[in-house]
């Protein structure tokens, strides 16, 4: 029979061994813990080798592109490793460009015979109607004019070329207190829509403001369906940007008038 005392001894014997439990749980996770450090710390020489000949072979000028068996396994997943360069696009439109748009932002207004869109050599030609924009013999642009004049100033602020305004009467003589002539109303009527559209974004420096009075008729004034098909304004958006146009017509600041030679002026 054991003692009580012999009881006690081996209980405090037990006790002061426990440390070496907790002793060995540390050794054994600091062994696991530098296993795994020297593993992550081996380089797949046969995978760094691949890498690098890739690199070497697409930065090496005038390379020769991989066989197809190797593609996808280079740099970059894909048929030549490197993807193409993404260039942003430009904000300027061509004149074939900005016609498809017109043509579909403005699809009510052509489509009711308000407009009409012509792609001519120079460039693009929008004509306007006189009833879409002013009350007869007026130069004040009626309320629901500013819609459509919205929409076109929305189309020409990113263009890069010269863009004309011109105004255009039919043969019957005007003279009111307001326009003396028929000169005066389609002047003051292009620079209505010039000036509308300048002040919605579209460059001033761009924009050229003409008036033709009757001289200009795109069909006969001798019915009335020929005379409102005259009273119009144009929108002219020429070819070449302004820097390239000619000087033909445009006088510098300072610049002396040369008459072509061979014409003769009567004193």
């Amino acid at each position: 029979m054991r003692t009580r005392q012999g009881i006690v001894g081996e209980e405090q014997h037990a006790s002061t061994e426990r440390y070496i439990i907790t002793y060995a749980d540390l050794i054994t996770l600091l062994l696991g813990l530098f296993v795994i450090l020297y593993a992550a710390s081996q380089v797949d020489l046969g995978k760094y080798r691949e890498v690098a000949q890739a690199l070497v072979s697409y930065f090496r000028t005038g390379s020769v592109p991989l066989p197809l068996e190797q593609r996808g396994r280079a740099v970059l997943a894909g048929e030549e490793g490197l993807p193409a360069p993404i260039l942003p696009r430009s904000p300027y439109r061509t004149v074939d460009e900005w016609m498809q748009q017109s043509e579909h932002a403005l699809r009510p207004y052509i489509a009711s015979g308000m407009l009409t869109l012509e792609r001519t050599a120079e460039g693009a030609i929008l004509r306007i109607g006189e009833a879409a924009l002013f009350e007869s013999g007026k130069a004040e642009l009626q309320p629901h004019a500013l819609p459509l004049l919205d929409t076109l100033a929305m189309l020409l602020r990113q263009v890069p070329q010269l863009i004309n305004v011109d105004g255009h009467t039919d043969s019957i003589p005007i003279r009111t207190l307001r326009y003396e002539s028929n000169w005066h109303l389609s002047t003051a009527r292009a620079l209505t829509v010039a000036y509308y559209l300048m002040q919605h974004g579209v460059a001033e420096e761009r924009i050229v403001i003409r008036g033709f009075g009757p001289q200009r008729p795109i069909a006969p004034n001798s019915t009335p369906e020929g005379r409102a098909r005259n009273r119009r304004v144009e929108i002219t958006l020429l070819e070449l940007p302004q820097e390239l146009q000619p000087q033909r017509g445009y006088l510098r600041p300072g610049q002396s008038v040369v008459l072509p030679s061979g014409s003769s002026h009567s004193r």
